[in-house]
Order: structure tokens, then C-alpha cells, then sequence
């Protein structure tokens, strides 16, 4: 019998589109990180944005902060910062942000390009995507009055008002892992434990039967921040499930419909791609099984 990571790469190198191989390659068998680099510059826009799909279920050329995000996400996955692209992402947030610093997923010009079903407005300037893309720009390095007034409106908001929904949570979770003021991160993460329980769309134990996120999505390697927030059993039984999911294949599925049959396996391919990084991360695979 084919074994979990014999089969998912055999996937990633057949399905996956470039980002998420590149990723694979970074992760698993030793390539250079700089590939995806020059990869995430590709998807740059001349207003200094990223654009050109990057979200798959979002088919639009336009800069859209949502891009963004999944951007950065690459380039902390692959270990890789770049100060000048970092700058200019800030730039440009800070041209379509609010008063406050906060950014909608979308602006007004993705809706008019193929889209999934369930992006039918641009979301509002919040937590999601804000919080997230803040995070990830202190991975990269970078002081810039947009960053530092979006992370004093997400942790106000956070104080004052804290999300009920995972996806907002989880955005404040990236924003925990990387900021720099470390006492202030860990007072974050108790806000985050106290809310994540009631939270919508957050499946706190296995298996999982419906769209949603798990813990493994806020604590994806034993070393996380976030890991102290979940039970020994809910980890356990998140891992056990995930495993059991892999399909024939040697992908992972999407419970959601994308908007084409080119989004469908670039979002398998990164689905792939962190149930891999998830189940080495804690053992479960070993990324060498080739």
C-alpha cells in the first residue's frame, strides 16, 4: 500500500499549481525558498498590490488585500522575507484601508471577474483580513505607519469587541504569533482562548463532519504560540481525522464549491499542502517517506 506522503506528493507534483509545489519543494526536499520569492513578485500588480488569482476562489487580476494575505502566508511558509515587496504591500493597504487602517478582503473591482459563490460582497474593513496581514508583515521585518496604526485598531477592537467567528480569530492569531511585543502577544492569545470556544465556524473536536476550522488551523506544529489553548484529545483526534481524509488520490479535499475546476485543484493543492505540513509538523507523517 502507497504510504500518506508517497501519495500526497505524487498529488502535489500532478495537481498543485506553481506556488503550492514550490512551497512542497521548500518544505519537504530541500529547494531554495527564493523560487517562491520571485514566484509571490510575479502576482505583483504596478500599484504595488498582488493580484492575478492569487486566492483562487477570487479569479480577478486586480491588487486585493485578501491576495495579499495569501502572499505573505507563502512567503512565511517558505521561510523567505523581501523588505522592498513588504513596503510597497504596505503602501498600497495603506491607499485602500479606512481612517482606522482596516482593509476588506475584496474591493469593489473583484467582483466583476469570476468568483466562488459564497464572495458575493467584498466583506467589511475588520479584523479579517487586517489582523492577519499585520502578522505576517512583522514576520517580514518592516516598520510602517499603516502596519503600526491597523495593529493598534485590530487590538482595540479586540479588547473592546471580540470577534465571534473563527476565520476573524484566526487572523488575530497570525497577528499574535509574529508581533514583536511579546507580552502583548500572549494577552492576545488569552482573548483568543476565551472566544474560540462559542465561535462560529470553529469545530473544537473530531471529526470533522462540515466546513469550519479546527485546531489545527490556530496551533499547526507543536511549537505554535497557540498550542496551549487546546487539550492533548482535541489535537490527538483533529490528527487521527485529518489522516483519515487523504483521499485516493493522495490529495485532501475542499468541503466548498470553487469556481472552476482550476480553482478546485489549486485549493486542494494547498490543502494538501498543510495537512502535510500539519501531520509532520507533529509526527504523524514523516516528510522524508519518499
Amino acid at each position: 500500500m502507497d504510504k500518506p506522503f508517497v501519495r500526497a506528493r505524487d498529488f502535489m507534483y500532478t495537481h498543485a499549481r506553481l506556488l503550492e509545489r514550490l512551497l512542497f519543494a521548500v518544505r519537504f526536499e530541500g529547494a531554495p525558498p527564493a523560487a517562491v520569492g520571485r514566484l509571490i513578485t510575479a502576482y505583483q500588480n504596478p500599484d504595488g498590490g498582488l493580484g492575478h488569482a492569487l486566492e483562487p476562489d477570487v479569479r480577478c487580476p486586480e491588487s486585493q488585500p485578501l491576495f495579499i494575505e495569501i502572499g505573505l502566508s507563502a512567503m512565511r511558509d517558505a521561510g523567505w522575507q523581501d523588505r522592498d515587496l513588504a513596503l510597497a504591500l504596505c503602501s498600497f493597504l495603506e491607499r485602500v484601508s479606512d481612517a482606522n487602517g482596516l482593509v476588506s478582503p475584496l474591493l469593489p473591482n473583484a467582483l466583476n471577474s469570476p468568483r466562488a459563490a459564497h464572495w458575493r460582497t467584498t466583506g467589511e474593513a475588520g479584523i479579517n483580513p487586517t489582523a492577519s496581514i499585520c502578522g505576517l508583515l512583522y514576520y517580514q521585518g518592516v516598520e510602517h505607519p499603516w502596519l503600526s496604526r491597523a495593529t493598534e485598531t485590530c487590538c482595540e477592537i479586540l479588547r473592546q469587541d471580540p470577534p465571534t467567528e473563527a476565520h476573524a480569530l484566526l487572523c488575530v492569531a497570525r497577528l499574535a504569533e509574529h508581533l514583536p511585543d511579546r507580552k502583548r502577544a500572549e494577552e492576545i492569545i488569552d482573548r483568543i482562548g476565551a472566544a474560540l470556544s462559542a465561535a462560529s465556524f470553529f469545530i473544537p473536536a473530531a471529526p470533522v463532519a462540515s466546513y469550519g476550522l479546527t485546531p489545527l488551523h490556530f496551533a499547526s506544529s507543536p511549537a505554535s504560540p497557540l498550542r496551549r489553548l487546546f487539550t492533548e484529545e482535541q489535537i490527538e483526534g483533529h490528527l487521527a481525522d485529518l489522516l483519515t481524509r487523504q483521499e485516493a488520490d493522495g490529495g485532501w479535499p475542499i468541503s466548498w464549491e470553487p469556481p472552476g475546476e482550476a480553482a478546485r485543484s489549486e485549493w486542494r493543492g494547498r490543502w494538501t499542502l498543510e495537512a502535510l505540513m500539519v501531520l509532520v509538523a507533529y509526527g504523524w507523517i514523516n516528510g522524508q517517506e519518499r
